[in-house]
């Protein structure tokens, strides 16, 4: 089913927040991995835009893919 609306998204969201603090990456540098513009990634970030399901769908593969690559840095770490 498709999340259309800020609410529906809103864990998103925060996901993607939460990312973007962890690994220290910018909304400029996000957007053009994932294919979305840049103010239209700010405003989903500020909760005031929704996002296409190919967006969010795109957004949650990368999301996903980079936390999956990085556990190999995090061990290192250690």
């Amino acid at each position: 089913m498709a999340k259309t609306t800020i609410q529906d998204q809103q864990y998103l969201i925060n996901r993607t927040n939460r990312f973007m603090e962890k690994y220290g990456c910018s909304k400029k540098w996000l957007s053009s991995k994932v294919g979305i513009a840049v103010r239209n990634l700010s405003y989903f970030c500020n909760s005031r835009f929704a996002i296409t399901e190919n967006q969010y769908d795109r957004l949650t593969a990368f999301m996903d893919e980079y936390d999956r690559r990085m556990v190999g840095f995090a061990a290192l770490e250690e």
